[in-house]
């Protein structure tokens, strides 16, 4: 669920991935989780997203997607 909602706010013309932030699951990190901007990812692939670093980021890792102030997915239980 979560590549799908990326992938729509990527190229739905109403949306904008500029103004997204993506949380995942991250061991040794505060609290487990890192955030990154939806300007960081470089492109999606079929199990995972890559960032422009380099990382490539399982989505059953992803917990949380906001946009602006509002969140549009949330991983039940998590984040």
């Amino acid at each position: 669920m979560a590549r799908k909602i990326i992938d729509l706010m990527i190229w739905h013309p109403k949306r904008d991935i500029r103004k997204c932030k993506i949380s995942y699951l991250h061991r040794g990190a505060h609290k487990n989780l890192k955030t990154i901007k939806g300007t960081d990812i470089k492109k999606l692939e079929k199990g995972f997203m890559i960032l422009k670093k380099g990382t490539a980021i399982p989505y059953h890792r992803i917990v949380k997607i906001e946009c602006g102030d509002r969140l549009i997915w949330k991983k039940c239980g998590k984040g």
